[in-house]
Protein backbone atom coordinates (compact mmCIF):
# COMPACT_ATOMS: atom_id res chain seq x y z
CA UNK A 1 0.00 0.00 0.00
CA UNK A 2 1.51 3.42 -1.11
CA UNK A 3 1.59 6.10 1.57
CA UNK A 4 -0.32 9.39 0.57
CA UNK A 5 -0.10 12.94 1.52
CA UNK A 6 -2.89 12.70 3.24
CA UNK A 7 -1.67 10.03 5.74
CA UNK A 8 0.87 11.78 6.42
CA UNK A 9 -0.81 15.15 7.25
CA UNK A 10 -3.35 12.89 10.03
CA UNK A 11 -0.55 11.82 11.52
CA UNK A 12 1.27 14.81 11.96
CA UNK A 13 -1.85 16.94 13.06
CA UNK A 14 -1.39 14.59 16.74
CA UNK A 15 2.16 16.14 16.92
CA UNK A 16 1.35 18.53 20.00
CA UNK A 17 3.92 21.60 20.33
CA UNK A 18 3.31 21.78 24.18
CA UNK A 19 4.49 25.47 24.01
CA UNK A 20 1.99 26.61 22.12
CA UNK A 21 -1.04 24.07 22.56
CA UNK A 22 -1.61 23.03 19.04
CA UNK A 23 -0.50 20.64 16.41
CA UNK A 24 2.66 20.90 14.07
CA UNK A 25 0.02 21.06 11.06
CA UNK A 26 -2.43 23.88 12.11
CA UNK A 27 0.15 25.66 13.18
CA UNK A 28 1.41 25.97 9.94
CA UNK A 29 5.04 24.31 10.64
CA UNK A 30 5.09 21.80 8.19
CA UNK A 31 6.29 22.42 4.59
CA UNK A 32 7.85 21.63 1.73
CA UNK A 33 6.20 17.99 2.13
CA UNK A 34 7.48 15.33 -0.75
CA UNK A 35 6.07 11.53 -0.33
CA UNK A 36 7.26 9.60 -2.97
CA UNK A 37 7.46 5.50 -3.60
CA UNK A 38 7.64 5.27 0.02
CA UNK A 39 9.95 7.99 1.15
CA UNK A 40 9.00 11.13 2.87
CA UNK A 41 10.59 14.40 3.59
CA UNK A 42 9.76 17.64 5.12
CA UNK A 43 10.29 20.61 7.39
CA UNK A 44 9.06 22.10 10.38
CA UNK A 45 9.71 25.58 9.95
CA UNK A 46 9.35 27.60 13.34
CA UNK A 47 9.66 30.86 11.78
CA UNK A 48 11.08 33.35 13.95
CA UNK A 49 10.04 31.50 17.41
CA UNK A 50 12.77 32.10 19.96
CA UNK A 51 12.59 28.83 21.47
CA UNK A 52 13.57 26.87 18.36
CA UNK A 53 16.42 25.46 19.72
CA UNK A 54 14.25 23.69 22.10
CA UNK A 55 12.02 21.90 19.21
CA UNK A 56 14.13 19.12 18.60
CA UNK A 57 12.51 16.55 20.56
CA UNK A 58 9.02 18.00 18.27
CA UNK A 59 11.20 17.34 15.20
CA UNK A 60 12.14 13.76 16.39
CA UNK A 61 8.77 12.88 17.55
CA UNK A 62 7.13 13.56 13.70
CA UNK A 63 10.03 11.52 12.06
CA UNK A 64 9.44 8.87 14.31
CA UNK A 65 5.68 8.86 13.86
CA UNK A 66 5.90 8.95 10.02
CA UNK A 67 8.29 6.31 10.20
CA UNK A 68 5.88 3.92 11.58
CA UNK A 69 3.39 4.56 9.40
CA UNK A 70 2.88 1.42 6.66
CA UNK A 71 4.35 1.77 3.27
CA UNK A 72 7.09 4.77 4.93
CA UNK A 73 10.77 3.29 3.96
CA UNK A 74 12.27 6.23 4.98
CA UNK A 75 11.74 9.58 6.39
CA UNK A 76 13.25 12.96 6.69
CA UNK A 77 12.69 15.43 8.85
CA UNK A 78 14.45 18.70 9.11
CA UNK A 79 14.10 21.38 11.62
CA UNK A 80 14.40 25.33 10.52
CA UNK A 81 13.67 28.63 12.02
CA UNK A 82 15.13 32.22 11.11
CA UNK A 83 16.36 33.90 14.29
CA UNK A 84 15.91 37.28 14.03
CA UNK A 85 18.29 40.07 14.26
CA UNK A 86 18.85 43.12 16.90
CA UNK A 87 19.53 45.10 13.47
CA UNK A 88 21.08 45.01 10.11
CA UNK A 89 24.77 45.97 10.10
CA UNK A 90 24.74 49.28 7.85
CA UNK A 91 25.72 48.41 3.96
CA UNK A 92 29.29 49.73 3.03
CA UNK A 93 29.49 52.91 1.32
CA UNK A 94 31.64 51.12 -1.39
CA UNK A 95 33.94 52.82 -3.43
CA UNK A 96 33.18 56.67 -3.53
CA UNK A 97 33.12 58.64 -7.41
CA UNK A 98 35.60 61.02 -8.10
CA UNK A 99 33.52 64.54 -7.43
CA UNK A 100 35.03 65.96 -11.10
CA UNK A 101 37.72 64.77 -13.28
CA UNK A 102 41.32 66.55 -12.51
CA UNK A 103 42.14 69.61 -14.71
CA UNK A 104 44.24 68.94 -17.73
CA UNK A 105 47.89 69.49 -17.54
CA UNK A 106 49.15 72.70 -19.47
CA UNK A 107 51.94 72.42 -22.02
Amino acid sequence: MAITRDEVLKTLARIVDPARGSDIVSLGYVSGLVVRDGHVGFAIDLGDDPQAVDKEPLREAAEKAVRALPGVLSATVVLTAEHASAAAPAPSPGPQAAAAAPPPLAG
